[in-house]
């Protein structure tokens, strides 16, 4: 018993330095992603200043606000970068995910006001699509941090909010998120065999506070059926019958020769027993 206790601490130990190692890394990788966008910032920021200062001695509103929202851009690369240099408890592996990734949400906000102030003044630099790319490979390094409250991590999860509603997280841009509720259960475990995950959608869920649905904009709605497709009852239930749903109605397949002639079994989806009980019978397929 001792030795199984000491083989487990052992284990636990060695995870939890790997774990750090782990996170450290992806931090440092961050890091360096965010020393090239300062730099990019830096370019955005002077170049812009000495484009407008030339042009027919004069500076429009547009411009003045590219102006100023290159400088509020480049401010905010260099307080991020600050942070993710932090040695501080406040950074600490327990918050280091959330509280930076929220940081992270700051300085996309902050490009995003740039590139609308530079379309609505008609200049559109390369370095600016440089930063783009650069926010987008941060975005993925935050991804990989498993974390309720991580917006990155939820792209493409399932997660259930206070009403009980099911939505499915949709990354559209740098720190940018969409939530689509599914309109039914029905919905839900079709879009799940859609993405090849198996029958199981509710392993892709991750319960999350009001707040962290509150960051993201309502989208479409996710409205699925199974129209065309063989389902059959989820249970252990003996003489399950397997149907194809056709024109709104479930037809019971009455053999097993009708059935290889549809594709056999590899062609029948599992789904709760309510979503076939949601479909009037129809005529038997012999």
């Amino acid at each position: 018993m001792k030795r199984n206790e000491s083989a487990f601490l052992a284990f636990c130990f060695l995870f939890i330095i790997l774990s750090s190692v782990a996170t450290a890394d992806r931090r440092q990788s961050i890091s360096t992603l965010a020393i090239e966008l300062e730099r990019q910032a830096v370019h955005i920021a002077q170049s812009s200043f000495g484009h407008f200062k030339g042009w027919n001695n004069t500076i429009s509103d547009a411009e003045q606000a590219v102006l100023f929202k290159s400088e509020a851009f480049l401010a905010s690369c260099r307080l991020f970068l600050r942070l993710t240099e932090e040695k501080s408890d406040y950074y600490s592996v327990g918050f280091l995910r959330t509280n930076l990734y929220n940081a992270f949400l700051y300085l996309t906000n902050s490009f995003q006001d740039l590139e609308e102030s530079m379309r609505g003044a008609g200049v559109m630099p390369y370095a600016l699509s440089d930063c783009r790319s650069l926010l987008n490979s941060m975005d993925a390094e935050f991804a990989r941090w498993p974390a309720a409250d991580n917006l990155a991590y939820l792209h493409t999860r399932y997660v259930k909010a206070v009403d009980d509603a099911v939505y499915m997280i949709e990354r559209v841009g740098p720190g940018q998120f969409v939530r689509h509720a599914f309109n039914d259960l029905e919905s839900l475990y079709r879009y799940n065999y859609d993405l090849k995950r198996g029958k199981d959608p509710w392993k892709y869920l991750v319960e999350v506070s009001s707040d962290t649905l509150d960051k993201m904009e309502e989208g479409e709605m996710i409205e699925l059926t199974f129209a065309g497709r063989l389902i059959i009852e989820m249970s252990n239930r003996p003489n399950r019958g397997v149907y194809l749903i056709e024109d709104g109605k479930k037809r019971g397949l009455t053999s097993p020769r009708v059935l290889e002639r549809f594709g056999g079994w590899g062609k029948v989806l599992e789904v709760p027993a309510e979503v076939i009980q949601r479909y009037p019978d129809g005529d038997p397929i012999n």
